[in-house]
């Protein structure tokens, strides 16, 4: 028979038994997986008791077969006895009777989603710029296909290196996600955000909860991005 990847996925199908406090079933609710093989692919309901002092998980309504396409009922249960411990949840199986598979003991990990949270692009730190006059700033950010403008319109800067606070909001951005960017220059603000622009730099970083990069596009141009993520 094939081999199968074990995953099980408790949003559903998950029970707590009445001598059994409801917070383990909140703990569990969701998706936990595990590296482990089966001659056979199985898909389980869980059912979630008091074995004395100990906490068990019975398995039951199995259905099992040479596919995930081909799956037959199963007359058959199983109580594993198991540890939950944040998201680590340790099953000992095939304890409860002498069976053809070995006891074990499997460690599943909780499959969390990536959290959409929004994305605070903070400020632009210039240590150093092309321009030699007064020069006005556009920024734009974009992420999934989405872009947000920084421009303060008459507002000009006549230094070298300064630092300018933007708190230009990205919303639904995930850990881990791409955000792509652009920096124009121009020392006439009415073209700081059109294709005139002196000056144009293009980046991308990826999100995390708070972090800067810094980017040089030319010999004469520096400056640092730093951001942080919100709920």
């Amino acid at each position: 028979m094939k081999r199968f990847l074990i995953q099980f996925s408790l949003a559903v199908n998950l029970f707590a038994g009445g001598a059994l406090s409801a917070a383990n079933a909140e703990l569990l609710a969701g998706k936990w997986s595990a590296k482990k093989t089966n001659d056979k692919g199985e898909n389980y309901e869980l059912r979630l008791e008091k074995a004395g002092p100990f906490k068990s998980a019975r398995f039951l309504h199995i259905r099992a077969g040479d596919s995930a396409a081909d799956l037959e009922a199963v007359d058959e249960e199983y109580v594993s006895v198991y540890l939950l411990d944040g998201d680590t949840w340790t099953v000992a199986s095939n304890f409860d009777r002498a069976r053809e598979e070995k006891p074990s003991l499997e460690a599943y990990q909780r499959v969390k989603t990536a959290e959409i949270r929004t994305l605070v692009i903070d400020k632009i730190e210039f240590t150093d710029t092309p321009q030699s006059a007064t020069w006005f700033l556009c920024f734009e950010a974009k992420a999934d296909g989405e872009s947000h403008r920084h421009h303060v319109e008459d507002k000009g800067y006549d230094k070298n290196q300064v630092t300018i606070p933007m708190a230009l909001e990205v919303p639904a951005v995930r850990v881990g996600q791409k955000c792509s960017f652009t920096v124009q220059l121009d020392d006439v603000d009415a073209d700081a955000c059109t294709d005139s622009a002196d000056n144009r730099s293009t980046g991308e970083f990826s999100v995390s909860e708070r972090g800067s990069q810094s980017y040089k596009p030319e010999d004469n141009w520096r400056y640092i991005i730093h951001w942080h993520l919100k709920p």
